[in-house]
């Protein structure tokens, strides 16, 4: 009788292997969900190993190549029915609603995230004492020699791991085998630790932190029938909101929290008939951490931990960049976290990988309803007659939007108060200060051929005044306004650069004040977005970047030479930046679509 199965196991499963996992580690962390909810409600922490075997040698042409993966717990363990099922795809002991309070839920993980890595995985789960066995063979499927996923046997865990894991092992646990590794993206054990320990990390944080479970990362290399040790250490978690102690974070962030706690708000949202809390909390680098800029260690590891973090049961799902500046390297210096519960899945459109949240990003309500040519409050009416998620999205992206405005301003006060704590010598290799420099020569050589230079005549109590004005208009506090103007009016400095919003397509606009030539740069022109938030980069505090420096002399050339031109010379020019910067406009606009 001829073969009708709607899915077709030995071709359906090729497919099935590009399950979507980002990489390698986030397939690893699969398995150490199953770990981690295996372990609840035992009245002992969880200790989990992740151990790599690399092998060397003639087969391998010479080279070291990652040849086996496993991850091993001291958890619950299994009986056989529940291994078997746990090798099926989207069978598990979590499927009840009753039981969807932790991390696991699909009954996807196990079989999905070792297929995307592997041809074959072999299971050994044991409970008081007695081990069973069965696997999942990607060749044997193609083959139409495995249909089913075989009935576990009795077994004994093979040696070869009893002697790698360290810890001691119990009366129950698992043992997950990963071999031939056809579709690892890494191809030697460090490169897969290293990547590793910063995901699993961050993904698993509030278990490490916590003490309720323990992650050990091992790797070997497997030569002549001998395994030499390369890496045994403990994962310490990776908070992307920088608060907790003893973390991977470089010293002395490593035990002491680099940012501070902003805010935090529970929201109560009512989805699937009843009432649910999403928690969102928010935090801010601690001003000393700020003023090491983007360059310093802790500055590194931020700029990878980027995004608001969205978590659900307290086990992360992704980095979701939505709401973050991606043209802005202060972005690095907030965090946020959005914290859910299960029952909210649909809501937020969670993958069975638990990679992703579908439904979870930035919406505007205002800029949705525009879109539909509805008033607010029609949008809302209908919104709330359907019961739309989206309302409760809408308030989530209230609230974060809220709390970056509030902490985006007070990162960017921080970066404008450091001008005045570094030191300030002729040597002063700052954009603004070589412009000045090279311009005084210029005078020397010319005399006093522009129109701001009447402006440093006035008195210094007066152009300080002036000065503290026009950086107040960038958000900066009074007080530290007037302490960056009264160093810019000590120490003579001819250019300022500010960044506004102006009417018109000209990219930048040039005026002078109290003797200081001012090069505001057009936020509203898509040029401020794709190059002139360099202009903003903190790593060019201390020193400047060659790109910025450049860039900054460039404009301060082009800003003299119209303070130095008159009547319809001056007028061309303006005219000029104008029409040059509706070209750039539609250029840019059109690499955009």
């Amino acid at each position: 009788m001829a073969d009708f199965a709607i899915i077709p196991q030995h071709l359906s499963i090729d497919s099935m292997r590009s399950s979507g996992y980002k990489d390698s580690a986030y397939a690893v962390a699969e398995l150490i969900d199953n770990s981690i909810q295996a372990g609840e409600g035992l009245d002992r922490p969880i200790t989990v190993e992740l151990i790599c075997v690399d092998k060397s040698g003639h087969e391998t042409g010479g080279r070291r190549r990652i040849n086996r993966v496993a991850v091993y717990d001291n958890a619950a363990g299994m009986t056989p029915e529940q291994l078997r099922s746990a090798l099926q795809f989207g069978v598990g002991s979590h499927k009840d609603a009753a039981n969807q309070k932790g991390i696991g839920k699909f009954g996807m993980g196990l079989p999905n995230s070792s297929i995307s890595q592997c041809r074959r995985v072999d299971v050994y789960s044991w409970q008081e004492g007695t081990t069973y066995h069965t696997y999942l063979d990607i060749d044997e499927v193609e083959a139409q020699t495995l249909v089913e996923i075989p009935d576990p046997s009795p077994a004994t865990i093979p040696s070869e791991w009893v002697e790698l894991i360290s810890d001691k092992i119990g009366s129950s646990g698992t043992l997950v085998v990963w071999s031939t590794l056809d579709l690892m993206k890494w191809k030697q054990s460090s490169a897969l630790l290293r990547n590793t320990e910063f995901i699993i990390g961050r993904v698993h944080r509030y278990f490490l932190a916590d003490g309720r479970a323990s992650i050990r990362l091992a790797s070997y290399e497997h030569s002549a029938g001998k395994y030499r040790s390369d890496t045994d250490r403990l994962l310490r978690p990776n908070d992307p909101m920088f608060l907790m102690k003893g973390t991977l974070s470089p010293k002395p962030y490593d035990d002491a929290p680099a940012f501070e706690l902003f805010g935090e708000e529970d929201l109560t949202v009512g989805f699937g008939g009843a009432e649910h809390t999403i928690r969102i909390r928010a935090s801010i680098c601690k001003p000393e951490v700020r003023k090491l800029g983007g360059a310093a260690p802790i500055g590194q590891v931020a700029k990878k931990n980027l995004g608001v973090s969205v978590v659900r049961a307290e086990r992360e799902l992704e980095m979701n960049m939505t709401f973050e500046n991606t043209y802005d390297p202060r972005e690095r210096w907030w965090g946020i976290e959005v914290n859910f519960q299960p029952a909210l899945d649909d809501l937020f459109g969670v993958t069975n990988n638990k990679q992703s949240a579908t439904g979870f990003h930035r919406m505007v309500i205002e800029e949705d309803a525009a879109a539909e040519g509805m008033s607010l409050v029609d949008f809302r009416q209908m919104l709330e007659l359907d019961k739309d998620p989206r309302l409760v999205m809408y308030q989530v992206s209230q609230v974060i939007d809220k709390l970056l405005s509030v902490m985006r301003a007070q990162i960017r006060r921080l970066k404008e108060g450091e001008r005045t704590d570094r030191e300030r010598t002729s040597n002063d290799v700052s954009a603004e200060s070589i412009a000045t420099r090279a311009l005084r020569r210029r005078q020397e050589k010319l005399g006093n051929k522009g129109a701001s230079d009447e402006g440093e005549k006035q008195p210094e109590e007066q152009r300080t005044q002036t000065l503290t004005s026009e950086i107040e208009q960038e958000g900066v506090d009074r007080e530290r306004a007037k302490a960056i103007a009264v160093d810019y009016v000590k120490r003579n400095i001819k250019f300022l650069f500010r960044h506004a919003d102006f009417p018109g397509a000209a990219v930048f606009d040039v005026t002078s004040k109290a003797g200081v030539i001012i090069v505001t740069i057009n936020t509203r022109h898509p040029a401020h977005e794709h190059l002139f938030e360099l202009l903003r980069d903190e790593q060019s505090e201390s020193p400047e970047s060659p790109a910025l420096q450049g860039l900054k002399l460039l404009l301060t050339a082009w800003a003299r030479m119209e303070d130095e031109a008159g009547g319809d010379q001056k007028t061309a020019l303006e005219d000029f930046r104008g029409e040059w910067g509706r070209i750039a406009r539609d250029f840019i606009k059109e690499a955009e679509e």
